[in-house]
C-alpha cells in the first residue's frame, strides 16, 4: 500500500474524536477520517477509499446500527468497535454485523489498543512496521497524559464541570471562550477573555494533551464574569460557578 492507511473513527463525542486526531498525528503510515454521526460516518464511507472504520455503538435514524450498514455495503472492510458499552451488550450487534474487533473504552490507554487493534488489520509490513511504531509512542503519551491529570486536577472538587479540552491545534483562548460560551451562555464579544487573562503567556506555560515531552502537572485559574476557570497541563477545561454562587 503506496498510500497512508485511511482510518475513519465514528463517534458522536467531539474531545474523544479531538483526542484520536492527536493520537493518529503521530502516524505518518495513517489518514484520520472522522465523523460525528452514523450518517456523516456513511458519507465519508462513499467518498473515500476508507481502510478501516473504527466506530461506537451509533445508530443510524432508522434504527440500523452503524457497523450493520457498514457490513451491508462492504463485505471486507475491517470494523473495529471502540464503545464504553460491554461486550454482552453489544455481543448481537457485533457478531451480526461480523465486527472484526472490540475495544472497550475503559480508560485513557484505551486509544494505543485501537491503534494496536489497527495494526493487526493492516496486510501491509512497511504500514504495520509503521504503526507499530506510532502506537508504542502514543502509548506512552497517553499514559503520560493520565499522570498529569491525575497530578494537575487533585483539587479539584465536584463542583468542577470538565467544559472542554485544548489540544493544541488552535489558539488556547478560542477553545476556553468557546467552553466557557456553552457552559454559562456568556458572549464572548461582550466579555473579552484578554481581560481576565493573558492567554498568549498561558499558552505559553501550557501544552498539548499528547506529545513526546515529558511535563509537570500545572493548573491555573482565574475568574472570568460569575464564573471561575481552572485550565490544565493536561488541555482540560474546567468551570464552576463563584464560591458565592455555590453557597447561596
Amino acid at each position: 500500500m503506496n498510500r497512508p492507511l485511511k482510518v475513519l473513527h465514528v463517534d458522536d463525542d467531539p474531545e474523544m474524536l479531538a483526542l484520536s486526531e492527536a493520537a493518529f498525528r503521530q502516524l505518518d503510515a495513517v489518514s484520520l477520517l472522522t465523523a460525528e454521526s452514523a450518517t456523516e460516518a456513511l458519507g465519508v464511507i462513499s467518498a473515500e477509499s476508507v481502510d478501516c472504520v473504527v466506530s461506537d455503538s451509533l445508530v443510524l435514524p432508522n434504527g440500523v446500527p452503524l457497523v450493520k450498514a457498514v457490513r451491508q455495503e462492504h463485505a471486507d472492510i475491517p470494523i473495529l468497535l471502540f464503545t464504553a458499552k460491554s461486550w454482552p451488550e453489544v455481543a448481537d450487534v457485533a457478531s451480526t454485523a461480523g465486527v472484526t474487533e472490540y475495544v472497550q473504552k475503559a480508560g485513557p490507554g484505551d486509544l494505543a489498543t485501537v491503534l494496536q487493534r489497527v495494526r493487526s488489520l493492516v496486510d501491509d509490513d512497511s504500514v504495520d512496521s509503521a504503526l507499530a511504531v506510532g502506537a508504542s509512542a502514543v502509548t506512552q503519551a497517553l499514559e503520560e497524559h493520565a499522570d498529569a491529570a491525575a497530578e494537575a486536577t487533585f483539587s479539584l472538587d465536584d463542583n468542577w464541570e470538565l467544559v472542554g479540552q485544548w489540544l493544541g491545534d488552535e489558539e488556547l483562548g478560542i477553545v476556553v471562550v468557546e467552553a466557557v460560551e456553552s457552559y454559562g451562555g456568556l458572549s464572548a464579544i461582550e466579555t473579552p477573555l484578554y481581560e481576565y487573562i493573558d492567554t498568549d503567556a498561558l499558552e505559553e506555560l501550557l501544552r498539548p494533551v499528547v506529545e513526546a515531552e515529558e511535563r509537570p502537572g500545572i493548573e491555573v485559574r482565574f475568574p472570568y464574569e460569575d464564573i471561575q476557570v481552572a485550565v490544565t497541563s493536561t488541555g482540560d477545561i474546567f468551570a464552576r460557578p463563584t464560591p458565592e454562587q455555590t453557597l447561596s
